[in-house]
């Protein structure tokens, strides 16, 4: 019963969210700085597409090993490192223009980002509570607040310096840095960071099997929610031919996915994991295909049920990786965080060559289709052996008793 009890280290996993928004800040950042540095510099669009293609390469690559050196000797360090490289990196992109420094400063940006998360994510899921997927939902949803405000930061830094207020910006990552530090300092000496059940966890053998069919869930899953964030403003573009239009549906997108991410810790705690699973993939299938027919007003609310859905299960993803390779939980969620980000980029870049062939609409049309793959993939996992007694399962109509 004590386990089922335990209270979560509220300072810690606050800390460590912050921490998470602010490398996030830097990644969402670093997409809205394409367009100035291409302005600026008179860059071509293939050297902006290498700079995403640099960003996405990192995460996919670097993220995977710095989980699994984090696994094998508990490295915090990179906790604090990997915000002040991210918000390094960030600042000199506006002091360089050189087309290889600038590309140098992108990596060095993209380094940092990539070192936090997998860390981030292991160290939080020890700052738990009983209430796993909600706690952990907390860590999640500072990702997507900060990926959402780094845009808007861009635009208000470089209103007033120009190229060089991403300086301004690099203060984020290393106020968060010394929170993170600090934080987790006292962390490690409670005994949360040592609780019994948390060792006993790392003694339980890896599930590989189940783990290979969550990555590709989150494969899938993150080449649905890229294709949304691209091609919805894209369309919402080419039908109304305002760009405010289509940024006003992508900020709606990313308020709403913010939500969906804590609803969805919120909702695996009360009606199971499954339901987190299973039922949102169900409901992305219509919501997507209905898009192509319907005009700019009615298209902002179900952006926003899109942006729900789509986040919902985030937070219960990256806890399952956690729980199916207990032992290698940095290396777990560096390979669903960041492989499948870079898994997600493809089927996305492979969706182009459609839209190009066909049109934006067939695109929305077969990035309908995508959820049901997944909704296959999450039907067919099986409960992770290193999961608390208390986790609910099964599909839920409602909550217990």
């Amino acid at each position: 019963m004590e386990d089922n009890c335990r209270p979560a280290s509220r300072p810690a996993l606050f800390a460590l969210s912050f921490g998470h928004g602010s490398v996030d800040v830097c990644s969402g950042a670093l997409f809205a700085l394409l367009p100035f540095l291409v302005k600026e510099h008179h860059y071509n669009y293939v050297a902006a597409g290498v700079f995403a293609l640099t960003f996405s390469l990192a995460n996919a690559v670097l993220q995977p090993l710095f989980g699994a050196q984090g696994d094998r000797r508990e490295a915090r360090w990179l906790l604090t490192v990997g915000l002040v490289v991210a918000g390094l990196g960030l600042g000199a992109i506006g002091f360089t223009t050189r087309y290889p420094l600038t590309l140098g400063a992108v990596a060095l940006c993209s380094a940092g980002i990539a070192s936090y998360h997998p860390e981030g994510a292991r160290w939080a899921r020890r700052a738990c509570g009983s209430r796993v997927t909600a706690d952990m939902s907390v860590f999640s949803v500072g990702g997507g607040l900060g990926y959402a405000v780094g845009p808007l930061l861009v635009a208000a830094a470089l209103a007033v310096l120009g190229l060089h207020g991403t300086l301004l910006m690099a203060l984020i990552p290393f106020a968060a840095a010394a929170v993170v530090l600090v934080a987790m300092r006292s962390f490690v000496q409670t005994p949360a960071a040592t609780h019994p059940r948390h060792q006993r966890v790392l003694c339980l053998p890896s599930e590989w099997r189940p783990f290979a069919l969550l990555v590709g869930l989150c494969a899938v899953g993150s080449g649905v929610s890229t294709g949304l964030i691209t091609y919805v403003p894209l369309f919402a573009l080419h039908t109304t031919k305002n760009a405010t239009a289509s940024t006003v549906l992508l900020s709606v997108m990313f308020a709403a996915a913010a939500a969906g991410t804590l609803l969805g810790g919120m909702a695996a705690q009360r009606f199971g994991r499954r339901f987190v699973l299973v039922v949102p993939q169900i409901v992305l299938v219509p919501a997507i295909a209905v898009l192509p027919s319907l005009g700019y007003g009615a298209t902002i609310p179900v952006v926003a049920l899109l942006g729900v859905a789509m986040n919902f299960t985030m937070s219960t993803t990256l806890v399952l990786a956690q729980e199916y390779l207990p032992a290698r939980m940095g290396l777990a969620s560096g390979l669903t965080i960041g492989l499948c980000g870079g898994a997600g980029g493809l089927i996305v870049a492979a969706l182009g060559l459609l839209g190009d062939a066909r049109g934006l609409g067939a695109v929305l049309y077969a990035l309908a289709a995508l959820p049901l793959a997944a909704a296959v993939l999450a039907w067919r996992l099986p409960r992770p052996a290193a999961a608390p007694p208390e986790t609910l399962w099964g599909l839920r109509a409602a909550a217990r008793g």
